[in-house]
């Protein structure tokens, strides 16, 4: 893996390029990377994913192939689940259903057809981490050697493969404030993701150090060691983390009022500190967009419609305070 001599480098290293905040001009496809954040088949958000609002938002003008899986780590070599991760799942799907032609590179769309893909005009997206951290993962069950260091690792593992394959556009999504979240938040409650006893500040406190952690450590890999291992590769770090923060403290700039909730959720289900039954709890339709989650551990449906904004902003070449730009021009 590229992860250990990456960090080491990383470590050492004084002098890098500097980010910018626009990329070099507009995109015409995203793939797309990662777990229920963006699998648009097991919608995370109760509604439609962001990848399809970004599809939408650009009057289709730009071509999204989703490939991200609910329940998926980067890799289950690192972070064992039963679910398709991305190295042993996702890239190979990817792979599967590309196909070059006279030198040019093809993907199979919707109607089943080839269509162009070529690099120049093709953003890889992955936004992975949330259950690498997780409960069932380091946060409650790490294997021994397995740390943030390599989870994080991992993500450049995944460039190394798609570069390989011709890719030169990546936008890596770090991990939102998952301490904020209901289920890993101080105020938490056992839930249908998780209902054995726990105690739940350890989990807040825990986890806040390990999404800060591991996105400390992707920033240091994507400005100062990404650019000499993938030469002519631009790469964009696309600040999740302090998205989700400006939603959760300033609610009116980006959810529908009054009642802005940034701590409850629109699909509540509490498990019974006496292991009863699960009791779940709905918002009527009015309200959901005055939500930042949708569930215990996903983002609401309106929370995705501004990462929509936003990484269509950076497929069109525009400057996005959120983004900043490494390697090539």
């Amino acid at each position: 893996m590229l992860g250990q001599s990456a960090l080491g480098f990383a470590c050492v290293v004084l002098l890098g390029t500097n980010g910018v905040s626009a990329a070099s001009k507009s995109l015409k496809n995203l793939v797309a990377f990662g777990d229920s954040f963006t699998d648009k088949v097991n919608v995370g958000d109760g509604g439609i994913p962001w990848p399809l609002y970004v599809e939408s938002y650009s009057n289709h003008t730009v071509s999204v192939y989703d490939f991200a899986r609910s329940g998926g780590t980067c890799s289950n070599k690192i972070t064992p689940r039963p679910f398709p991760s991305v190295m042993e799942t996702q890239v190979p799907a990817y792979k599967a259903n590309v196909t070059t032609k006279s030198g040019n590179t093809q993907i199979i769309g919707p109607n089943g057809t080839y269509l162009p893909l070529a690099s120049k005009d093709t953003l890889y997206s992955i936004w992975i981490g949330t259950n690498d951290v997780g409960a069932g993962a380091l946060l409650t069950d790490p294997l021994p050697n397995v740390s943030i260091v390599n989870t994080t690792a991992c993500v450049f593992d995944w460039m190394k493969a798609l570069y390989d394959q011709g890719a030169r556009n990546f936008l890596l999504q770090n991990m939102i404030p998952l301490h904020l979240i209901p289920m890993y938040a101080a105020t938490g409650y056992p839930t249908k993701f998780w209902s054995a006893p726990h105690n739940q500040t350890e989990w807040s406190i825990l986890m806040a150090e390990l999404v800060r952690s591991g996105n400390e450590l992707s920033a240091l890999r994507t400005k100062y060691v990404a650019p000499s291992l993938f030469p002519g590769a631009r790469i964009g770090l696309f600040d999740s983390y302090g998205l989700f923060l400006d939603m959760y403290n300033n609610p009116a700039k980006y959810f529908v009022g009054p009642g802005y909730n940034v701590t409850g959720v629109v699909n509540a289900c509490k498990f019974p500190y006496d292991n009863g039954t699960l009791v779940c709890n709905t918002q009527p339709e009015s309200k959901r967009d005055s939500y930042l989650w949708w569930d215990e551990l996903h983002p609401s449906e309106q929370a995705n419609r501004v990462v929509a904004r936003h990484i269509l902003n950076v497929l069109k070449g525009g400057n996005d305070p959120f983004v900043s730009w490494y390697g090539a021009k």
